[in-house]
């Protein structure tokens, strides 16, 4: 950022700037109040030096923090405060940033087909110097939309062969050193064994426990709820066990609050009040 304002390349500086102080603290569970009001600074400043690319891009990411943290009346669409999706249409929907964003929104708030049916081409940006941070997120959420697909529609092999191609994609690039991404690839191998009927269900279990232990001990917050709320929906469908499922909500419904997601929070209580009957987080 310091390099590009020096040398007036205000358009690199910009794209740090964004990756810097939204883009990695979204990704590694930072408080989103504290990003939503990073999200203020930087699209001022963007604005102020008509860099209109890198303001939409901010715009979107900051949409989806007010999203989460119930400071829209929207879960999945991208309209309040910082854009709208359809007033603003002519810059958002030709930014490569909107479906990717949109992604992650499907995924989090359980509109997994919608998400399963977003399909972008990055893969070759993913296979530059092990990949974009905002390209692991998505092949991450889609991958996890089309697990959740999967799960739906056992006799339907399409959404299971394009989970596992992503999941072996994140898993090559955990293989050449990217440590970014263990905790993606422990989430999906649990989600991929969740789906095999063969699998033992302690096995399966065992993978659920270390996705959120690694999710927790490296600060991820936000991934570590993910993964106790998608490990709840293994043991109500697949187990049958609902006390422990109970804890793994209330244990998401924690993380969430702890990372300011409020609206996300609503969403599970709404989605499993009666498991949550008599909990101390309802």
């Amino acid at each position: 950022y310091q390099s590009g304002m020096r040398t007036g390349n205000k358009t690199y500086a910009m794209w740090c700037l964004s990756t810097h102080s939204v883009l990695i603290p979204y990704m590694t569970g930072k408080p989103l109040k504290s990003i939503e009001e990073q999200c203020q600074v930087c699209v001022s400043q963007m604005t102020e030096l008509k860099e209109e690319e890198q303001s939409t891009c901010t715009r979107i990411i900051w949409q989806l923090c007010l999203n989460l943290m119930g400071q829209s009346n929207a879960t999945v669409e991208l309209r309040g405060r910082a854009i709208d999706e359809k007033e603003d249409s002519s810059s958002v929907l030709g930014n490569s940033t909107f479906p990717i964003i949109k992604t992650i929104a499907y995924s989090l708030f359980g509109e997994y087909e919608l998400g399963a049916s977003q399909e972008i081409s990055l893969l070759n940006h993913f296979e530059l110097n092990g990949g974009h941070f905002i390209t692991m997120m998505y092949m991450f959420h889609q991958a996890l939309c089309l697990y959740a697909m999967a799960k739906k529609n056992r006799k339907t092999k399409k959404y299971k062969t394009r989970a596992k191609i992503l999941r072996k994609k994140l898993t090559a690039s955990f293989k050449r050193g990217n440590p970014n991404v263990v905790h993606y690839v422990c989430l999906l191998n649990a989600e991929h064994a969740a789906i095999d009927q063969k699998k033992d269900a302690k096995d399966v279990c065992k993978l659920y426990n270390d996705a959120i232990v690694i999710s927790a001990r490296g600060g991820y917050v936000n991934d570590a709820a993910l993964a106790h709320e998608r490990f709840a929906d293994f043991l109500l469908s697949n187990v049958g066990d609902t006390d422990e499922a109970k804890y793994h909500i209330e244990e998401a419904i924690k993380c969430y609050t702890g990372w300011g997601a409020m609206r996300k929070v609503e969403h599970l209580r709404e989605q499993y009040q009666g498991v949550l009957v008599g909990s101390s987080t309802t």
